[in-house]
């Protein structure tokens, strides 16, 4: 894969996009689940930063690199 910042950016935005939809998901359920505002935003926040993580991971396996 080459690693020009234009398929940096690539990964980075899906990414970013995955970790949105999830943490929208995640929340909406923790909010019919039980009405609280900052359950909801915690729920949803532990989402984004979790799919985030596991993108990247997966992109930088799939990719062969390490950087």
């Amino acid at each position: 894969m080459e690693s020009s910042a234009l398929v940096r950016l690539l990964c980075l935005t899906i990414a970013i996009l995955s970790g949105g939809l999830t943490a929208t998901v995640i929340s909406w359920i923790s909010w019919v689940i039980e009405p609280s505002i900052s359950q909801a935003l915690l729920s949803g926040g532990v989402a984004f930063s979790g799919c985030c993580a596991l993108v990247l991971t997966a992109i930088r396996y799939v990719s062969g690199r390490d950087a």
